[in-house]
């Protein structure tokens, strides 16, 4: 068949195709240019996407993968990161460092790194990894593998309805579903990359299905190994080969002998994944000192998982905000009657996929339109649609019904994007109320805001919060009745008005704390807590620091949201009883049992006394 009789036969998924990329440019060359610091401020490289990204200077550039040289990171977060923290490492050994961020999204950005690293040597712009050449490499490579993907999904969706279909299936998967903003103006973030690579991997199982060649295989192993040490739970994607054609048990019997017969093609799947996968076991290794570091303060928690809330929340719903989902999902009915070799496959990934972006204990994945981590299952999540669309399309009563859904949900998508991007959707405290009041509306009321969660952020000073709190005084220790215990180190000859405090020393530099399980204290969503005490300090205190200290502490054992403060001599004086205190906002609780701490902590090591610790909580009022 000619090319041209090709286009003509395909034109209008290619149609489709086309008007998706050109979109996608536009859209975010818009965002770069009407948003002044854009690149100035290295919008593109920060916040996660910075942690992800810094692999490639580290390695390429400064030749320290570990970042042992700490001048290098240093001139780059003060010259490019202003006053954003610098969180995305932890200690590792050997004074080197750990990045909390997988591998993966930098070996999918590499070609376009180097070409921006190429410039940049080439330009007056310095070759340090995020000036405006890296940046723009960065941008340019996202919306490549955007593209792409639109390309794999075209192939993939021909494989099973007409052109006219897969063409309605790419404009409804690209501009009506959250993955269109995370294709245009979060397009840095590694779903879209992922997207791509997952449509890419069902298109080589079926290709190895068909002719079980050894090099797919490999091919497959190698895309399984990639896509895992991009974002770890892409591990459930080995459920599609392993299932692929299975319709029942009969089949999944076939399934294994076809495996059997062909030992060197999963041998090679094997190695494949492994060969690539191992990259981030090295990394750790050379880091860490460990095979396997996860260093994030969330984890996973498999056996309570956040479902209906990934699902249904007002703050985060999958299918409130993607409702095209909703018509996915019924397409599995539809997948189950006509396909069951693609039923037990697509719905066995669905369901652990699910699992998994539900066990994710910040289930509400920070600041994002929707869920995100669902974006790049969307090539598969097409197919079902498709199958839904098709059996509605057979009667005309249906068919309009589910254009009709179809069209309301793309344009609402758009909609609430374009609410998202000027404030009136909150990318992470949206609340029922609130969603309410501003659904459909060109314009957020002042007072409507009030409806949000309260942004713990930016509330104001605890003594001029006003009296929205009610305040509860719930540990108290002043160490009069106290003994010389394992934790507790008593000093009977000084204390603030007594002469019982607590010593802490190198030996023991962890006052007594306050522990307490949050639902113990209180039904509120969140509380602010103040930590006061007594602290006689020595002469030296300014270089031997003792802090004041909060943490919130998880289902695991992590501490998250640690909070400390070094008592300074605007606070205290040296050699004398100083009252001193630390005020605390609770983060997002991942779980009700979670723990409140609270304590004072002896960095320094030299003798300090500490008397009347005391936490007293302010909790908010209900309006």
């Amino acid at each position: 068949m000619s090319l041209l009789k090709a286009i003509l036969k395909f034109r209008l998924s290619i149609f489709a195709v086309l008007l998706i990329s050109i979109t996608f440019i536009f859209v975010k060359f818009r965002q770069v240019g009407t948003v002044e610091p854009f690149i100035r401020d290295s919008y593109a490289l920060s916040w996660d996407n910075y942690g992800y990204y810094l692999h490639l200077p580290a390695l390429i550039i400064h030749h320290d993968i570990g970042i042992e040289n700490k001048v290098w990171i240093d001139s780059l977060n003060t010259k490019y990161q202003k006053d954003r923290p610098f969180y995305q490492v932890m200690p590792g050994q050997k004074n080197r460092l750990v990045n909390v961020y997988p591998l993966g999204f930098s070996i999918f950005n590499l070609p376009f790194f180097l070409v921006g690293h190429l410039f940049a040597k080439l330009s007056d712009y310095p070759a340090d990894g995020l000036s405006p050449p890296y940046q723009w490499s960065l941008i340019c490579s996202a919306l490549f593998f955007g593209i792409l993907g639109f390309h794999f999904l075209r192939k993939l969706l021909l494989r099973y309805f007409s052109d006219r279909l897969s063409a309605l299936l790419m404009l409804l998967i690209g501009v009506g579903t959250n993955l269109y903003y995370y294709a245009t103006y979060e397009c840095v973030f590694p779903h879209i990359f992922l997207f791509t690579a997952d449509t890419f991997l069902i298109l080589l199982t079926i290709k190895w299905h068909e002719r079980l060649e050894k090099k797919t295989a490999l091919y497959i192993g190698m895309l399984l190994g990639l896509i895992t040490i991009t974002r770890p739970s892409e591990i459930v994607w080995v459920l599609i080969p392993l299932f692929w054609n299975v319709s029942g048990w009969k089949s999944f019997k076939e399934k294994i002998v076809l495996f059997l017969q062909n030992k060197i093609s999963v041998l090679l799947l094997v190695l494949g994944m492994l060969a690539v996968g191992s990259l981030q076991l090295f990394y750790w290794k050379y880091t860490s000192g460990n095979w396997f570091s996860f260093n994030h303060t969330e984890g996973f928690d498999f056996a309570s998982p956040f479902t209906l809330k990934v699902l249904f929340s007002f703050k985060k719903g999958w299918l409130l905000y993607t409702p095209m989902m909703i018509l996915a999902l019924c397409g599995f009915v539809v997948l189950y009657k006509r396909a069951r070799n693609l039923f037990v496959p697509f719905f066995l990934f669905f369901l652990a996929n699910l699992w998994f972006i539900s066990s994710w204990e910040c289930w509400w994945y920070a600041g994002t339109f929707g869920q995100r981590a669902f974006v790049q299952s969307y090539g598969l999540m097409a197919i079902p649609l498709g199958f839904f669309l098709q059996s509605a399309f057979a009667k005309n009563a249906t068919k309009y019904i589910a254009l009709s859904l179809a069209g309301f949900f793309l344009v609402l998508n758009q909609f609430q994007t374009w609410q998202l991007k000027v404030g009136i959707i909150h990318n992470e405290l949206m609340s029922e109320p609130y969603y309410w009041k501003v659904f459909g509306r060109m314009e957020a009321k002042e007072e409507w805001k009030l409806l949000l969660e309260d942004d713990r952020g930016n509330l104001p000073p605890l003594d001029s919060a006003g009296t929205g709190y009610m305040k509860k005084t719930i540990f108290f220790n002043d160490f009069e009745n106290s003994a010389s215990i394992n934790d507790i180190l008593i000093c009977d000859t000084i204390g603030y008005k007594s002469k019982k405090s607590e010593l802490l020393v190198e030996s023991h530099v962890y006052s007594v704390g306050f522990k307490k399980s949050f639902d113990s204290i209180t039904s509120s969503p969140y509380i602010r807590a103040r930590l006061y005490a007594d602290v006689f300090l020595p002469a030296d205190f300014t270089t031997n620091p003792t802090n004041l200290s909060f943490t919130m502490e998880g289902r695991r054992g992590q501490s998250y949201s640690f909070v400390s403060m070094m008592i300074d001599s605007s606070m205290a004086k040296p050699n004398t009883w100083c009252r001193v205190h630390l005020d605390y906002i609770t983060p997002h609780i991942l779980h009700e049992h979670d723990k409140l701490l609270a304590f004072i902590w002896n960095q320094g090591g030299a003798k300090v006394y500490v008397d009347n610790i005391e936490v007293v909580i302010y909790e908010p009022k209900v309006p």
